[in-house]
């Protein structure tokens, strides 16, 4: 699969580092494009593009990884798929799930494999989870809580761009930002709730418009509820997830799964004779130091499902499940109230306009920053 990569910043430049390593069989980097200076030593031996729509004209680009600054993405991805390219985006999708709608429907129209870089479904703790929740084996989900805390940014991160944090530039922080990979994967294992109520915290960590903490409560159809936390301005944090079953709990935390297992609560709960009873139980903790493929993973998935039709993990309509609910939690900030599903895309997107109408990009950036881009992952 020949590729064309949009956006030479530290995530363009890794998904590069990664092909060119042989991490990602079968693709072969057909061009690189970014409208500021491309580093002739570091994309040394790669056709160059400073205009996008020069790029798409190319016909050795049969496919377009969309690794920009996230206000660029719906636009990006939108002319990549309109010009008949398969396409692959860096998490979020969009920035409001209005967008993520139409780049969902504009792919099914062109009839092209069209995905986000979900990359943390590849994690093994997580797959885990999921093939123990999904498959049947622990019961009925009553309740699950994922405190996601350890996302931890000090104000160089926001101050060293001048899109970062802003309403114009981000449409969001910790969640659309950081956690949207963690809000992924709770759809993933449990799906879509069918109401929840947020709070949420502007600028209470940093100098910005956006939210550094969010504390969110789900209820879900089956009569499942849910809470999710999140923050960007805690040290070090914590990330943990419990999940309460009929017939098990499950405590991710460390790298570590300890799950314990016992015969079904419920009837238990109806019939024993002891006043202080608990089940007999077992428990057992399994250990996933390795993250597994990640971003190579992902980029692997897709390039099978381009060439072979293969099923495809990290569909667009994915990646507009975990914008819906960033969206949601948001709007549920704002106006103070519970928010239904389905989600009422276009009243969430008038809101943000409303904010960013009064958004602006920052008029003074940090220039004297370090970037370690392997401190970011979770």
């Amino acid at each position: 699969m020949k590729l064309g990569v949009v956006g030479l910043g530290a995530i363009g430049s890794m998904h590069i580092n990664n092909i060119r390593q042989g991490k990602v069989p079968g693709v072969e980097i057909a061009c690189v494009c970014d409208e500021k200076h491309i580093d002739p030593v570091k994309f040394a031996g790669l056709k160059a593009y400073s205009n996008v729509d020069d790029m798409l004209k190319d016909p050795d680009v049969e496919a377009v990884l969309v690794a920009t600054p996230s206000f660029n993405h719906f636009a990006l991805a939108s002319k990549a798929l309109e010009a008949g390219k398969h396409v692959l985006i860096e998490k979020p999708i969009a920035l409001t799930s209005f967008d993520a709608a139409k780049i969902v429907e504009l792919a099914r129209r062109q009839n092209k494999v069209c995905g986000v870089m979900l990359n943390q479904r590849t994690t093994p703790l997580y797959s885990r989870i999921k093939e123990l929740v999904c498959g049947g084996e622990l019961g009925r989900v009553n309740r699950a809580s994922w405190f996601m805390t350890n996302w931890y940014r000090p104000q160089i991160y926001f101050s060293s761009s001048n899109w970062r944090g802003t309403w114009k530039g981000e449409a969001g922080g910790a969640l659309i930002n950081q956690s949207i990979h963690n809000i992924d994967i709770f759809a993933w294992i449990f799906g879509m709730p069918e109401k929840l109520r947020a709070w949420c915290k502007f600028g209470k960590y940093h100098d910005i418009e956006v939210e550094d903490e969010a504390t969110a409560y789900f209820q879900f159809p089956n009569s499942m509820t849910a809470t999710f936390a999140t923050s960007t301005g805690e040290f070090p944090g914590t990330n943990r997830l419990e999940i309460a079953c009929d017939k098990g709990f499950l405590v991710a935390e460390n790298d570590e799964l300890k799950i314990t297992r016992f015969a079904s609560l419920s009837e238990y709960t109806r019939t024993t004779k002891y006043v202080f009873g608990t089940p007999e139980s077992s428990t057992t903790i399994e250990q996933f130091p390795d993250k597994g493929a990640q971003h190579a993973g992902v980029l692997e998935n897709f390039r099978r499902a381009v060439d072979s039709g293969a099923a495809f993990d990290f569909d667009a309509l994915q990646g507009y499940n975990s914008v819906c609910l960033a969206n949601a939690m948001l709007m549920s900030a704002w106006t103070d109230s519970d928010v239904s599903f389905p989600f009422d895309d276009a009243a969430y997107a008038k809101l943000l306009a409303q904010k960013t109408a009064s958004s602006k990009f920052r008029e003074k950036v940090d220039t004297d920053f370090i970037t370690e881009f392997t401190k970011s992952f979770r």
